[in-house]
């Protein structure tokens, strides 16, 4: 089965670092500590030269993930940004007051999304009907739900994980992260629909690239 790894990146630095190694995708981020926000414009601009796709995540501020107005103006611009300088997508997602997804507010920032892959993010795992969410995030024509099964680790909640994967087999990617390494890859990887993994590959706070060479391997990349 051909698998595809994405790698959660928090500086150009460590960008640099992996850029050499077989990866299919970025998720770009500032602020570890916080979950990640969206990074300067800048380094969205600079990890373009690595020849990776690009996924900057389109979080204004930490916390919940119910915006008001002025901090949906900054996602429209930061989307809009990384549209018009060639960013392969974002991953961005939004809530209500009920912790349901905020359809209305999640079609109106995909419209600027252009031909730009869309990821609905750990958002997700808020939402108090994971089942009817994935329908809403499938019909507004997201590409795949990164989640981590409503836990706070993927192996935690790989049940559920398991359960929307099937569900949804063909219509979106379910996308298992937040403590995926290559000790536990097997567990997901024994599900057929599962061919999407989400790693940081960060221990102690720093890149490990000896991990990062050990997930490669486990995913035959």
């Amino acid at each position: 089965m051909k698998y595809n790894l994405e790698i959660c990146v928090f500086n150009i630095k460590d960008l640099r670092s992996i850029s050499k190694y077989n990866i299919q995708r970025i998720e770009l981020c500032v602020n570890k500590n916080k979950g990640g926000l969206t990074p300067s414009e800048k380094d969205i601009k600079k990890s373009l030269e690595f020849n990776i796709p690009i996924h900057p995540i389109i979080r204004p501020r930490s916390g919940d993930f119910i915006y008001n107005k002025e901090e949906l103006k900054i996602m429209i611009k930061n989307i809009q940004f990384c549209k018009d300088i060639g960013c392969d997508g974002i991953v961005f997602g939004v809530l209500d007051k009920n912790h349901n997804v905020n359809i209305k507010v999640c079609k109106e920032l995909k419209s600027y999304c252009g031909n730009m892959s869309t990821t609905f993010h750990r958002a997700f795992d808020e939402t108090k009907n994971p089942e009817g969410a994935m329908e809403d995030i499938i019909k507004m024509g997201f590409d795949r739900i990164l989640t981590s099964g409503q836990k706070t680790l993927a192996l935690e909640g790989i049940d559920l994980i398991n359960y929307l994967s099937k569900k949804s087999s063909g219509r979106i990617i379910i996308m298992p992260g937040s403590g995926i390494r290559s000790s536990n890859i097997e567990n997901f990887k024994k599900n057929k629909f599962t061919k999407e993994f989400h790693s940081s590959s960060y221990i102690n706070g720093k890149i490990c690239l000896n991990e990062l060479n050990k997930l490669l391997n486990k995913l035959n990349l």
